[in-house]
């Protein structure tokens, strides 16, 4: 008997890079919809306003930070672009791309991940959490759970990268790109959604 692992390998490339394709995009899809979600329940609650509690003022996140995180992560997007079109492009190589690239964009990732966790440590709502406060430790930590995904993944890559075990493997750092894509493009559009809160 065959397990589903072993039959994995027997595969035709073409399949598994379909399969690769179709998982990492999916969870795109559904994450999607959560984000989609939250923006659809702050608009709703900012409209909203009982009780006159939707109100930023002095409790809104600091911008700088903000600013930040926003910049380290356009900037993780387009080293891990470069990073991807040169591992791309050395699929027969060991090495896989070049490895500079890809640990600069984990390093920004991580930086904003680290930023990100201190703002939500830094966020100090008394309670009982009104509606604006309540919305806005959601989408802090929610994206602060996103950057740590990325993060993890990009260990995981970097491990293969330095094993040697990307060669052949070239749909990996694409498929991986769109993951890394997405948590910038929504990390920022949350962030932009807290200032339009605000």
């Amino acid at each position: 008997m065959s397990t589903a692992i072993e039959e994995m390998h027997e595969l035709e490339p073409h399949i598994r890079i379909g399969r690769a394709r179709a998982a990492v995009i999916m969870l795109i899809l559904s994450d999607a919809l959560s984000v989609f979600a939250i923006l659809a329940a702050g608009a709703y609650l900012n409209a909203l306003n009982t009780e006159g509690q939707f109100r930023g003022g002095d409790h809104a996140p600091p911008f700088l930070p903000g600013l930040l995180i926003a910049i380290a992560l356009v900037l993780s997007g387009i080293v891990y672009y470069l990073w991807e079109r040169t591992a791309r492009n050395n699929r027969g190589a060991r090495g896989g791309g070049q490895p500079l690239f890809l640990i600069l964009a984990l390093l920004l990732m991580v930086v904003g991940l680290a930023v990100q966790i201190g703002i939500g440590a830094s966020l100090r709502y008394s309670t009982p959490v009104h509606a604006y406060a309540s919305e806005i430790l959601l989408i802090t930590w929610f994206t602060a759970a996103h950057l740590l995904l990325a993060a993890f993944i990009g260990l995981l890559v970097l491990g293969r990268l330095f094993r040697g075990r990307l060669a052949g493997f070239g749909y990996i750092p694409e498929a991986v790109g769109y993951w890394w894509y997405y948590t910038v493009f929504a990390s920022v559009l949350l962030w932009l959604f807290i200032l339009l809160l605000g």
